[in-house]
């Protein structure tokens, strides 16, 4: 349910000199205090603990400085890496906690226990089981943009999207693997790991979204990384965004979502107002432009027929969809697809809370 954290220590500078002396020669301590201290420059030190991703030191004044710890919390427990993400149980808890004071002393003796840093940053993730992830991945593109979000990058097999506070990424966990396997072959055994993973990344990097989420939970002001280490609130944070973005139903191809439209029990005008909503879905591509446009009409293509309506008459028409089990966007024709389960329906909530 989470995959990676960002950890934030402050301390002293007799505490930092400290550090770099079990990190660096002697020589080079006021080099790099200088680089430090009057160039404001951030340094990485180098360590080879797995799960650590990054290890860095950054100036807050010339009295203070702040050690940032980025961790995949799963390779840590078990010291290599891995497609497995942390479960928020008991014992995972457990184990991380003995993992990552034993990575901090490794650190340095003068940094503080787990329980003492601030977190800065932490990744909720799950992953989701398709045997049509790269399909899902274009689907989820034509998704709804949640208020304020935007995708920066529009990257092939990655569906992402960015707020000033969160960053939504579902992507093709096997697909991200590849590449990155060519610049390491020994970590090939992860291809076999990522195969029909479909990741669900909701990356909170902001201080006001983890002040949002202590409200939300009662979690105590200065929470330490313990206290966010919950499956109900890695649940939430997963599901409350995956349905703004893709909706509970499964896709189907149009005539297929049309087939399902007729069978109702509606009265034939609601029928007939939902199956042109869903030719307009189809036709714009994509339901954030969908949303823009419907509230001003647009003509079906080669017909007379105008969809236009207020938001809230929109929100009701993708409501009536989840009803019946239908995602409004549906699978294009030329894939030659007629149904895809939504991956939401791989997810095994007794897992989750166990």
């Amino acid at each position: 349910m989470i995959h990676t954290v960002e950890l934030v220590n402050t301390i002293n500078e007799k505490k930092v000199f400290q550090l770099l002396l079990e990190h660096y020669h002697a020589s080079e301590i006021l080099e790099v205090m200088d680089k430090l201290k009057k160039l404001g420059e951030s340094i990485e030190l180098k360590v080879s603990i797995p799960g650590i991703i990054i290890c860095s030191i950054k100036p807050v004044n010339n009295d203070f400085f702040r050690i940032y710890l980025r961790v995949d919390l799963q390779a840590l427990i078990i010291g290599s890496r891995t497609i497995d993400v942390f479960k928020c149980s008991k014992r995972s808890v457990g184990e991380l906690r003995t993992a990552l004071d034993e990575a901090i002393l490794n650190i340095s003796s003068v940094l503080s226990n787990s329980t003492k840093w601030q977190v800065s940053r932490i990744d909720f993730t799950i992953n989701l089981t398709s045997d049509y992830v790269k399909e899902c991945i274009e689907l989820a593109k034509k998704g709804n943009d949640p208020y304020r979000y935007r995708d920066t990058i529009n990257k092939p097999g990655s569906s992402y999207r960015k707020s000033k506070s969160v960053t939504l990424n579902f992507y093709d966990k096997l697909d991200q693997i590849s590449k990155k396997i060519i610049m390491n072959p020994s970590e090939k055994f992860l291809l076999e790991e990522a195969t029909n993973i479909f990741r669900i990344e909701v990356q909170c990097l902001s201080s006001a979204k983890l002040r949002s989420i202590r409200k939300k939970f009662n979690l105590p002001n200065k929470s330490n990384l313990f206290d966010y280490l919950r499956a109900d609130i890695a649940l939430w944070a997963i599901m409350s965004y995956y349905e703004k973005v893709i909706g509970k139903g499964d896709y189907y191809s149009l005539s297929q979502a049309l087939k399902r439209i007729e069978a109702t029990d509606w009265a034939m005008q609601r029928k007939n107002r939902i199956k042109n909503f869903l030719k307009f879905i189809a036709q714009t591509k994509s339901m954030s432009i969908a949303k823009m446009q419907f509230h001003e009409g647009k003509r079906l293509a080669g017909t007379e027929t105008v969809v236009k309506g207020s938001r809230n008459t929109f929100r009701a028409y993708v409501k009536a969809c989840e009803e019946i089990g239908i995602n409004p966007v549906t699978v294009p024709k030329d894939w030659g697809i007629y149904y895809i389960p939504n991956p939401i329906r791989s997810l095994d909530l007794s897992e989750v809370h166990n």
